[in-house]
């Protein structure tokens, strides 16, 4: 029971990583490419810390000789850490559909045991 509460804390999380930052903002109030690369890292260092695996590398300053390089190799980082977060998550699904299936066998095990003793 404690494992499907925390996939889905984590499938939650997921999700709302991956929502469109125009879901909170208004038009007058649109972030900056630099505003949302730093909302993802912190959602994505979020997760990490929910899920243990503390990967996410932080977020640096960019400098205007730099600025185009050090956001890709940002942008490329953090899909690689939705790719294995991704995962993570798949893994956690896959354990909880398994712990369900053994719980359901013991539950019927105990029944079938209970009407033979009767």
């Amino acid at each position: 029971m404690r494992l499907r509460r925390q996939a889905v804390h984590v499938l939650f999380g997921v999700a709302l990583c991956f929502l469109p930052a125009g879901y909170s903002q208004t038009p007058s109030d649109s972030l900056t490419v630099e505003e949302r690369l730093v909302l993802l890292e912190r959602q994505l260092a979020t997760l990490d810390t929910r899920l243990n695996t503390r990967t996410t590398a932080g977020a640096g300053s960019l400098g205007a000789a730099d600025a185009g390089l050090t956001v890709q190799i940002r942008i490329d980082a953090l899909e690689r850490e939705v790719g294995n977060l991704t995962r993570e998550v798949r893994d956690l699904n896959r354990q909880v559909a398994a712990a369900g299936r053994e719980a359901s066998a013991a539950r019927r095990d105990a029944r079938d045991a209970l009407s033979r003793t009767r």
